[in-house]
């Protein structure tokens, strides 16, 4: 919370901040952390989405496709670092006030968790599926 500005500032800081459905993913397993005491953080999540329903089902497969093992295996490194420099540069303290004050009223983070995973785990089925019907991944 904003303590110098009190809620107006931090009114205005909410108007300033564009919200999306990352820094919504990112509330909810950061407040599943705090209330569950575990280590899944918004950084974990976003990782784990990322490499899950991202990285895996499209990145592997097209890298490996377009260019030769050592290159995609690079490329695919580097795509496995986004969530966390994506985190790092997004997230700040003043950020992360603000997004706490946004989503405070939210309740249920246990259910919209389970959401988001099963939101995941269908976009990483509908992306393999696609990798397949596409010819970038075939049955050996």
């Amino acid at each position: 919370r904003c303590f110098l500005h009190g809620n107006n500032g931090m009114e205005k800081d909410n108007r300033k901040y564009r919200f999306c459905f990352i820094d919504y993913m990112w509330y909810i397993a950061e407040k599943w952390s705090e209330r569950e005491h575990n280590n899944l953080n918004g950084s974990a999540l976003l990782f784990l989405c990322w490499l899950f329903a991202i990285t895996i089902p499209l990145g592997i497969p097209l890298m490996f496709r377009c260019f030769s093992q050592i290159v995609a295996f690079a490329v695919v490194m580097i795509f496995c670092f986004l969530p966390s420099m994506f985190c790092k540069l997004r997230y700040t303290t003043g950020q992360c006030k603000t997004i706490r004050e946004h989503y405070r009223e939210m309740k249920h983070p246990g259910r919209n968790l389970l959401k988001i995973v099963l939101i995941s785990i269908a976009l990483a089925v509908a992306n393999t599926v696609l990798m397949f019907h596409l010819g970038f991944i075939h049955w050996a």
